[in-house]
């Protein structure tokens, strides 16, 4: 999460700690096991229900990410979550069956600032055409010509088209970056990306939902305030969504 070429390359060099190992690798959906792995290559593309892209759109701004590798055709979707949040985490995989295979990985490693062992939950979707989309809409090109590095990096974005933060993508958007504020309201951390992306999105929330919101400066960063009096509305919102987690 960052605001700035600085604080984006911060972010980057927080993916790639050092001492990181997997532990074991899980199956959460037992019906898959005996799935060829290449079989999408052989099915017609997959077009995935409503659902599924709501969840994605709201993971994108919050934890997940989206890699199209140099020689692949299609995307893939990444998810990551911190041990406690296992049942949330699992919950998300059950939920993007249609674009995985159930499987997930559990990863120990050190962090080198802090000295201490950290454990988190991961998984990849399939590599699918439909995800290509997100992907285009969700990165762009970051010139590094002119400063350390040589040629372009891929950077996070904010989608100019905000129609699927819907009610869904914003639970798992507050799931995944929402905190508490010492005023009681809640914060939406969304430290990588910049004031002009956070500022939209504060003005959606603003004119779709009709939460009372402001921009709070971190450090070089930005992160939406979301003030307590508009606790209430966020929780009728997602109040459909509570019996499978959500709360706040």
């Amino acid at each position: 999460m960052v605001g700035g070429a600085n604080l984006r390359k911060a972010r980057e060099a927080n993916v790639s700690r050092a001492g990181e190992s997997a532990c074991f690798y899980s199956d959460f959906n037992n019906n898959n096991n005996n799935k060829n792995k290449d079989a999408s290559l052989a099915t017609p593309p997959l077009i995935a229900g409503e659902e599924v892209k709501e969840i994605i759109f709201g993971s994108l701004l919050g934890d997940a990410k989206i890699e199209l590798p140099p020689r692949g055709l299609n995307a893939r979707f990444g998810f990551t979550q911190s041990l406690d949040k296992k049942e949330y985490f699992l919950s998300v995989l059950n939920s993007l069956g249609e674009i995985c295979s159930g499987k997930y990985r559990e990863m120990s490693y050190l962090d080198k600032r802090t000295g201490k062992t950290y454990a988190n939950l991961n998984f990849w979707s399939k590599s699918l055409p439909m995800l290509n989309e997100f992907y285009f809409s969700f990165y762009s090109d970051l010139d590094f010509s002119n400063v350390h590095s040589k040629g372009k990096k891929k950077v996070k974005i904010v989608p100019l088209d905000l129609s699927f933060l819907t009610p869904l993508a914003l639970a798992h958007w507050i799931m995944q970056d929402g905190a508490r504020g010492t005023s009681k309201g809640l914060y939406l951390c969304t430290d990588s990306f910049t004031y002009v992306e956070v500022n939209r999105l504060s003005l959606y929330l603003i004119n779709k939902y009709d939460i009372k919101c402001s921009i709070h400066k971190a450090g070089k960063n930005y992160r939406i305030y979301i003030l307590v009096q508009s606790l209430e509305t966020i929780k009728f919102i997602i109040l459909p969504l509570h019996s499978e987690g959500f709360d706040i």
